[in-house]
């Protein structure tokens, strides 16, 4: 009597042994296998799948809330120095100017209608208050306005 026995059903191997049957499959993946290509799949969209993003967006976002801090900005400057300060933005340019210094807006993100603004000592607007500044990034705009007598900045 023999105790293992090698035989082959439908193409498989079948070991038999002490009245248990074990049937190795050769047709499977490894582990080994299947991590591989779970990395590889992950380095792919990793690096793939941000090209197909559109990040105009939220380079807008960034872009009003920089305007609008920078606005923010030269009015606390004004009043902190008591001396009147002034920031300009240009139409279709990619930067502006606060008191001669440029700063640039995110990429993709340009001015689509300039203004100038000059803050007086009390922080109120003595140029272009009521007016406003938009940016654009692709098709989608953003409007930051400066109120009149109170300079309030706000972004729509």
């Amino acid at each position: 009597m023999r105790d293992s026995e090698n035989t082959k059903v439908g193409g498989m191997r079948v070991l038999a042994q002490n009245n248990f049957q074990i049937v190795a499959d050769s047709r499977g993946f490894t582990l080994v296998e299947i991590i591989m290509v779970v990395v590889l799949i992950g380095i792919l969209a990793v690096s793939v799948v941000p090209k197909f993003m559109d990040t105009s967006a939220i380079s807008l976002q960034g872009g009003a809330a920089m305007v609008a801090a920078d606005i923010r900005y030269t009015q606390e400057l004004a009043m902190s120095t008591h001396a009147p300060k002034t920031i300009t933005f240009t139409t279709s340019d990619t930067f502006y100017t606060v008191n001669s210094q440029t700063m640039n807006l995110p990429s993709r993100v340009s001015i689509s209608s300039g203004a100038t603004f000059t803050f007086n000592s009390l922080g109120e607007p003595t140029a272009g208050g009521g007016s406003s500044v938009e940016i654009q990034a692709g098709s989608s705009t953003k409007t930051i306005t400066v109120e009149s007598y109170t300079g309030r900045v706000s972004s729509s």
